[in-house]
């Protein structure tokens, strides 16, 4: 994540744990795709279990960056206020 917003050049290092929080908003959204990818590969595609944490398993791990990053943004949101300069 950059140091500083390109926009409205908001401190992202805001103090040392802040984004811990983070994983609070990070958790809901792994939540929401798991059961998303629960439904789809194993009431649509009938997968078996061991395929199936392994397929979840795998996407979710590539999925953890974006993940992170959603969580991040969603958190800073909560505590700061962006006012677009018109």
């Amino acid at each position: 994540m950059p140091d500083r917003c390109p926009v409205c050049n908001q401190d992202f290092q805001i103090e040392p744990g802040f984004y811990i929080g983070a994983l609070w908003t990070s958790f809901p959204i792994v939540i929401f795709i798991m059961a998303l990818l629960s439904a789809l590969l194993l009431i649509y595609l009938k997968m078996e279990l061991n395929t199936f944490f392994i397929t979840i398993t795998a996407i979710l791990f590539l999925l953890q960056p974006i993940i992170i990053r959603l969580g991040r943004a969603i958190w800073i949101n909560v505590f700061v206020d962006f006012k677009e300069e018109s």
